[in-house]
């Protein structure tokens, strides 16, 4: 029998066409309805793949809401917290301003759009990726059952710190009475796109599922860097960073491949490096023997796929605990960003060459082909309605 699913998540291009589209192309395989809720600004990315969008008309791109000066001024939002309080969250890997933001008043307006778009489209089950906590508000209040798309491992020990914040947002809805407790957001199935041995502590309702494989490019490089698709838009250093990686990736013995973002390219340029603004990553990475990221969770889980190791510069959310996690299971090594010189990024990727490092992700490689596909998912996501 066929169920009506409902998938959310934050307008990000790394939260929707990595693991979400493939969810949503299994589901509609397998003869379900499915759709996905997210910023007027996906429609053009969702039509491309042919899923259908529901478009909340109030949720906003992250490089729309950070040119608004009115929304960065108001209570809850990034700009209207002082850089020192930031900076100790960050040191404390507590969630800085904007993950508050995106459980707190953010979170909301996604929450009311979404109410309305459900209403219309009458859902069986709703999905989020655990990012988007609007998804969440929504589900608990009209009472959907809902599971959650585990596309960032690293935010749930996020959780607790959120729980005031929740809270406060379901009681905004009438769900809940000023006493009232929300609960825990990634109650129900957790899915997770990494083998359970990713997780350091166990999880009682994961279940493990494997990403589509990409296959490879015809390009084979040695080493493949990024900083991803969002860390252009909210880190300062981002410019520096690339700069070091490009003249650290230069000392390497073969060719590699830098993703240095939309901006113009005025960095240096080593001979063997290929400066691209995007470059097929997942492809490349079938090929390449390192991968030099911030730690952002699409790209590790794609090294962990392809058996790749890494070197990992953790920026903000999430990435302190992927790189520690990387570190902790032998696949690669993690470098402070304020020490991330050219030289100390040469001997880190050095260091990573090594066979011991592609013995092990090679070995992590093998547990992720033995996951089940999104066509079991598809069957256990319509299993909950």
């Amino acid at each position: 029998m066929s169920a009506r699913i409902l998938l959310t998540c934050l307008p990000y291009y790394s939260h929707l066409v990595p693991v979400l589209v493939p969810v949503a192309k299994a589901l509609q395989k397998a003869g379900h309805a499915v759709a996905v809720a997210t910023a007027p600004a996906m429609a053009d990315e969702l039509a491309r793949h042919g899923i259908e969008h529901l478009p909340l008309p109030h949720v906003r791109t992250l490089e729309q809401l950070l040119a608004d000066p009115a929304v960065l001024s108001s209570p809850g939002m990034p700009g209207a917290e002082d850089e020192e309080a930031a900076d100790t969250a960050r040191a404390r890997e507590e969630p800085g301003a904007l993950t508050k933001a995106f459980a707190g008043p953010l979170a909301g307006i996604f929450a009311r759009d979404l109410i309305a778009a459900a209403e219309r489209w009458r859902p069986d089950v709703l999905v989020r990726e655990c990012n988007e906590f609007g998804g969440y508000l929504a589900a608990v209040k009209l009472g959907l059952p809902r599971a959650v798309l585990d596309i960032a491992p690293g935010t749930a020990a996020h959780l607790p710190f959120l729980h005031d914040t929740l809270n406060a947002e379901l009681v905004a809805l009438g769900v809940l009475g000023d006493q009232g407790d929300p609960g825990r957001p990634n109650d129900g199935l957790l899915a997770a796109v990494v083998p359970a041995r990713w997780y350091a502590d166990p999880v009682p309702s994961l279940r493990c599922y494997r990403t589509d494989d990409p296959g490879v490019a015809d390009f084979a490089p040695l080493a493949v860097a990024g900083l991803g698709t969002v860390a252009h838009t909210v880190v300062p250093e981002a410019s520096r960073l690339l700069a070091a990686m490009a003249l650290a990736l230069g000392e390497l013995p073969g060719p590699a491949v830098l993703s240095t973002g939309p901006a113009e390219w005025t960095g240096p340029r080593p001979p063997n490096v290929r400066i691209v603004p995007f470059a097929p990553q997942s492809r490349l990475l079938g090929r390449a023997l390192l991968f030099l990221s911030h730690g952002g969770f699409g790209g590790v889980q794609e090294a962990l796929r392809s058996g790749t190791p890494m070197v990992v510069l953790p920026l903000f959310a999430d990435q302190p605990a992927n790189a520690r996690r990387v570190s902790e299971l032998g696949l690669g090594v993690a470098v402070d960003p304020a020490e991330a010189s050219p030289e100390v990024l040469a001997s880190a990727c050095l260091r990573v060459l090594a066979p011991e490092f592609r013995d092990r992700a090679a070995e992590f490689a093998g547990l992720v082909r033995e996951l089940p596909g999104f066509d079991v998912l598809a069957e256990d996501l319509a299993a909950l309605r």
